[in-house]
C-alpha cells in the first residue's frame, strides 16, 4: 500500500500516511486537535479545515451538505471523509485558547472550608556527630510529624531513601508524613510548599486548580478543550469510539492524562513551582470521563441499563498515570452515583450544601450533558438528561464552542434592530455559541419570527412591524423550510445563518432538560412553583442569561429572581475534597445517598419530552 506525505499547517506537522487513511486520522497520529463532534462520521461539519496544495481538492456530498459555498471556493474540506490519496499541504483551523471571559467562570467562589489532613513536613538536618545522635535527633523529627503515644513503624523505601541521601551528603532533608504514617523523604528544604491538584474533567473543557493544601488558598488555575473533542463531541461517540477501535480505550486514556500533565505544568510554572511538590489529586467528571481517564472499559454505559463498572471512590498512583506529582503522591476520583450522574454532579452538591438544603432546590449543571438534582431536607433525587451537544455548538450548521468569532448575547431592540455580541476584540461573526443559540431561539420567540412548535414563519406570516423589520432576514432554506440571518455577510465575511434544524436540535436539548426537571419534580410531590432555589452551574449554565433560559423553556414556572449561578460548582466540590479530608468524606456519603432516577424507564418522561418539546407562551415585547 502507497504511503503519502501530509504537512499540516500551521504546525509544520509531516506524516507519512498510507492512502487508506483519512486526515482527521492523521491529524490525530500528529496529535493536532481538530474538532469531530459526530466522533468522524460525516455528520456535523466540525472538522472542516483547507486543503491548500493540491488546488481543487475532490469535493463529496458531505462536503456540501456541511460547508457554505465560500468555504468550499476556497479549499475547505470534511477532513473525516478525505482520504489521502496524494501529497497534501493542509492548513488547520487556528487553535483557539479558552476566552477570558470563560476562564473567570471557571475560577472558584471562595469557601470557608478549614484545610485539614494535609501532608505534613519537617526539616531535618542530621548532627555532624555519632550515630547515637543522628538517632536521637531523627526520632525528635519523627514526633513533630507523626502522632505521639506510639513508636513509630518506617517503611523499609523510605529508610533506604533517607539513608542514601545522608550517605551521599545529600542534607538537610525534608521528612513527609500523612495520617499516622511517613510516607517520604526529600533532598533539601521543600517544607515552605505542600500543593495539590483539583481537576473537573468535563466532556469539553478541562479545568484544573492549584492549591495550597496547608492555607487551602487556590494559587493558580489553568483550563483547555479536552482533546478527547477530536474523537466525537459527546460521551456516546466517544464510547463508539474506544469500542471499534482496538485501541480506542488506550488512545482517549492517554489524550486526558496528557492534557492533565499539561495543565498542571502550566499551573506550576506560573506560581514558580515544581511539579514534583504536588502531593494530591482529587478529580471528577462525569462516569464516562471517570472511566477513560482510569482506562477503565466504558461499554456498559453505552447500552441500556447504563451501569458503570466503578460507582465508589477510586485511588490511584498519579506518577504510574504520567500525572506530574511527587513520587510519594495520592489521587482520587471522587465516586459517581450511576452511569451518567458522575462525580461532578456529587461536587457540585457538596460544594452547594444541598445535603443541607432546607428549602427545595433545584441545582442544574448545563453542558453536553445534563445532570439535575432536587433537594431539600437531606433527600437528593438526581437525574441525567441526554441533552446532546447543542448547547456547546455541535450539531448545529455554524455551531462553535464559545471562542473569538462565536455570537454568543443576540437581541432585538423595540425597532427591531439585531444587536449582537461577538466573543472576541473587532473580531467578525463566524458562527454561533450555546449561549448564542439559546438568545436568539428567545428573541426570535417573543418577536413571532418562530412559533411554540418551533417553527421559523415565512415572511408572509409574519405580523405587524416585525414583518417590516425583520422579514428580509429570513431566507428559503432546504425542503421548504427557512433560515434565519443572524449576521449579514460581506466581502470578508459569509453571513451567520441559524436553520431550522438548528432550533431543532435546541429543542431536543431543551425538552431533555425541562423533562427531567419535571418528572424530579412529580417523584418529589412538587410543582416548579415551589421551588425556592435554581443554582445553575457550568461554564454554560453561568454565562446563560436566566431570562433567555425561562423564555426558551430550560426553566419552566419559577420567577427569575429565584434563579442565579453559582460558577463551576464542580470544581469547587473537587477543591473542598483536596483540601479536607473532612469534605472528602462529606463527599462520600453525599454519593451514597443521591437518589438516581432513570428517565427512560420514568413511566411519565416521554410525555413529558413530548411536551417540553414545545417553547413556553412569549412574553411579546412593547411596540
Amino acid at each position: 500500500m502507497r504511503n503519502f506525505t501530509v504537512i499540516f499547517l500551521p504546525a509544520n506537522s509531516k506524516i507519512s500516511v498510507p492512502c487508506s487513511k483519512t486526515l482527521l486520522q492523521a491529524a490525530r497520529e500528529c496529535k493536532l486537535a481538530v474538532d469531530a463532534h459526530c466522533g468522524g462520521r460525516g455528520l456535523c461539519g466540525g472538522c472542516a479545515v483547507r486543503i491548500v496544495e493540491p488546488k481543487d481538492p475532490p469535493l463529496l456530498d458531505e462536503d456540501r451538505c456541511y460547508l457554505s459555498r465560500e468555504q468550499l471556493k476556497e479549499g475547505f474540506r470534511l477532513a473525516c471523509r478525505h482520504k489521502v490519496d496524494r501529497d497534501l499541504t493542509v492548513r488547520l483551523p487556528r487553535a483557539e485558547e479558552i476566552p477570558s471571559a470563560k476562564l473567570s467562570i471557571l475560577e472558584l467562589e471562595s469557601s470557608e472550608i478549614k484545610p485539614q489532613g494535609a501532608p505534613r513536613k519537617i526539616l531535618f538536618t542530621p548532627p555532624r556527630s555519632s550515630l547515637r545522635e543522628l538517632n536521637i535527633h531523627l526520632e525528635k523529627a519523627l514526633l513533630e510529624v507523626l502522632p505521639p503515644g506510639r513508636p513509630p513503624v518506617l517503611p523499609l523505601e523510605i529508610i533506604s531513601r533517607f539513608s542514601g541521601l545522608l550517605g551521599s551528603g545529600q542534607y538537610p532533608v525534608t521528612l513527609i508524613a500523612e495520617e499516622d504514617r511517613l510516607i517520604g523523604v526529600e533532598p533539601g528544604d521543600t517544607s515552605d510548599r505542600i500543593l495539590g491538584a483539583a481537576v473537573d474533567i468535563g466532556t469539553t473543557t478541562i479545568a484544573l486548580y492549584l492549591c495550597d493544601l496547608e492555607s487551602g488558598r487556590m494559587l493558580a488555575a489553568s483550563a483547555m478543550t479536552n482533546s478527547q473533542s477530536s474523537y466525537g463531541a459527546d460521551v456516546m461517540s466517544r464510547i463508539g469510539f474506544s469500542l471499534e477501535n482496538p485501541e480506542g480505550l488506550s488512545i482517549l486514556s492517554r489524550t486526558v492524562r496528557r492534557d492533565l500533565k499539561g495543565l498542571a505544568e502550566e499551573a506550576c510554572l506560573r506560581v514558580s513551582a515544581s511539579p514534583e511538590l504536588i502531593y494530591r489529586w482529587v478529580l471528577v467528571g462525569n462516569t464516562t470521563m471517570q472511566h477513560l481517564f482510569l482506562g477503565i472499559d466504558p461499554s456498559p454505559l453505552g447500552r441500556s441499563p447504563y451501569l458503570p463498572l466503578v460507582n465508589s471512590a477510586v485511588r490511584f498512583s498519579p506518577g504510574e498515570l504520567g500525572l506530574p506529582s511527587s513520587p510519594f503522591a495520592s489521587g482520587v476520583f471522587l465516586p459517581t452515583v450511576a452511569g451518567h450522574v458522575g462525580a461532578d454532579t456529587v461536587a457540585v452538591a457538596l460544594a452547594a450544601r444541598l445535603d443541607q438544603a432546607r428549602k427545595l432546590t433545584l441545582a442544574i449543571d448545563l453542558g453536553t450533558n445534563g445532570e439535575i438534582v432536587l433537594a431539600q431536607g437531606g433527600r437528593m433525587l438526581c437525574c441525567s438528561t441526554a441533552a446532546g451537544p447543542a448547547f456547546e455548538g455541535a450539531r448545529i450548521q455554524m455551531g462553535m464552542r464559545a471562542e473569538t468569532g462565536a455570537v454568543d448575547r443576540f437581541r432585538i431592540n423595540i425597532k427591531g434592530e439585531v444587536e449582537l455580541h461577538v466573543i472576541g476584540e473587532d473580531v467578525r461573526p463566524r458562527g454561533i455559541c450555546g449561549s448564542g443559540l439559546v438568545e436568539i431561539a428567545a428573541e426570535l420567540l417573543r418577536w413571532g419570527v418562530i412559533d411554540r412548535s418551533g417553527r421559523i414563519l415565512p415572511p408572509e406570516e409574519l405580523a405587524g412591524n416585525t414583518a417590516l423589520i425583520l422579514s428580509r432576514r429570513i431566507k428559503p432554506g432546504e425542503f421548504g423550510q427557512y433560515s434565519f440571518m443572524v449576521s449579514e455577510g460581506s466581502d470578508e465575511a459569509v453571513p451567520v445563518i441559524l436553520t431550522q434544524r438548528d432550533i431543532r436540535e435546541l429543542q431536543l436539548a431543551v425538552g431533555a432538560i425541562s423533562s427531567g426537571i419535571k418528572v424530579l419534580l412529580k417523584l418529589a410531590g412538587f410543582s416548579a412553583e415551589d421551588i425556592e432555589t435554581v443554582l445553575m452551574t457550568g461554564a454554560f449554565g453561568h454565562y446563560l442569561d436566566p431570562s433567555c433560559a425561562v423564555a426558551a423553556g430550560i426553566i419552566r414556572g419559577v420567577n427569575l429572581d429565584r434563579i442565579r449561578s453559582i460558577g463551576n460548582a464542580a470544581g469547587l466540590g473537587a477543591r473542598d475534597a483536596l483540601i479536607s479530608a473532612e469534605e472528602m468524606e462529606k463527599a462520600i456519603e453525599i454519593a451514597s445517598r443521591m437518589e438516581f432516577v432513570e428517565l427512560a424507564t420514568n413511566p411519565h418522561w416521554q410525555e413529558e419530552f413530548t411536551e417540553s418539546m414545545f417553547f413556553p407562551e412569549p412574553e411579546r415585547p412593547v411596540r
